[in-house]
């Protein structure tokens, strides 16, 4: 069943965004990555700046992830810096810790130690990983165990089986066959609860977009994947689920993305690993997160104008 989801709030964001979090029920907070720093707006409209380009304390080179931390405060991942730098809900800089790798956010945090969406040098995939606030060092990590899935698509040239991961609650999700599965990892446990996707349906790049990454690699030869081939875009599949959430009642809510007919979030109950329903968001949402019963929606511009947040309150059932 799908249920239309209707905000009762909305504010203005700036343009070209990277991650978003519910820092608290009222106030969402963005990574804006061509002005290099953070951005909050509440329901009211009320706003803030925070962290400037630098790689002095405080300062951001490559923010890529905004998480919710502990008391409130503001934490944001610089992949190239590798490491978190926290703020108070004020915007104003507290302290900094290395990461040794890749941080995607932030799952729980205590005041020596952070459980992290990670990957370093040597992981093939995001790991749930807890890292020393102090010194950056893995004390211990959780890879994901690709034998518990059998995708129906190989993974075509570069890709992986289990792909994606996003903090969701006390824990992470990963996306498995490109969103044929979820595997749910609660914090720490080590296991996985598998989910099949009812909803999913395979999906490939169109003529039109490999004509044009195919042109764009022509004009510029040393860019971004100059090896790819028309044979290879043609056989990797797209993904299926964005950025993910638990609500207070323990449901996963996850994004469904690129479908022509509209944006849609997936409802899972983790405890019987089964999808309860589907919720229609509105407009061109590309993230969301959750905080208790309130997710937010950020929906996307044509990079010239700002983008929008949306407040929704979640359904009890």
């Amino acid at each position: 069943m799908t249920v239309n989801l209707e905000p009762f709030a909305s504010a203005s964001l700036p343009a070209s965004l990277l991650g978003a979090a519910l820092i608290s029920p009222d106030t969402a907070c963005v990574v804006d990555r061509y002005r290099i720093q953070g951005y909050c707006v509440d329901v009211r409209g009320d706003s803030l700046t925070f962290g400037k380009p630098g790689e002095g304390p405080g300062e951001l080179v490559m923010p890529t992830a905004i998480t919710r931390g502990p008391h409130g405060d503001i934490t944001v991942s610089d992949t190239r810096l590798n490491r978190m730098s926290r703020f108070t809900p004020e915007g104003v800089f507290v302290s900094s810790a290395p990461t040794g790798g890749m941080t995607i956010g932030l799952i729980r945090q205590t005041d020596s130690t952070a459980l992290t969406a990670h990957m370093a040098p040597d992981d093939p995939v995001y790991a749930e990983a807890e890292i020393h606030l102090g010194t950056g060092e893995v004390l211990r990590k959780w890879l994901p165990d690709p034998s518990v899935v059998a995708c129906r698509t190989a993974p075509g040239p570069r890709q992986k089986k289990i792909g994606a991961a996003y903090p969701a609650g006390a824990g992470i999700v990963h996306v498995a066959c490109f969103g044929e599965f979820l595997l749910w990892y609660p914090s720490g446990s080590g296991e996985a609860v598998v989910i099949r996707s009812p909803t999913y349906r395979e999906r490939f790049t169109s003529e039109e977009v490999i004509a044009n990454m195919m042109r764009a690699r022509e004009n510029n030869p040393g860019g971004f994947d100059p090896g790819y081939t028309a044979e290879d875009l043609r056989a990797r599949a797209n993904p299926w689920y964005g950025s993910a959430g638990v609500d207070t009642e323990g449901r996963l809510w996850i994004l469904r993305l690129g479908e022509d007919e509209g944006v849609y979030v997936d409802v899972y109950d983790l405890e019987s690993a089964s999808l309860t329903g589907t919720a229609a968001l509105q407009g061109a949402v590309s993230m969301i997160d959750i905080l208790g019963n309130r997710l937010i929606a950020l929906r996307r511009s044509d990079g010239l104008t700002d983008d929008e947040v949306d407040w929704y309150e979640l359904p009890e059932d």
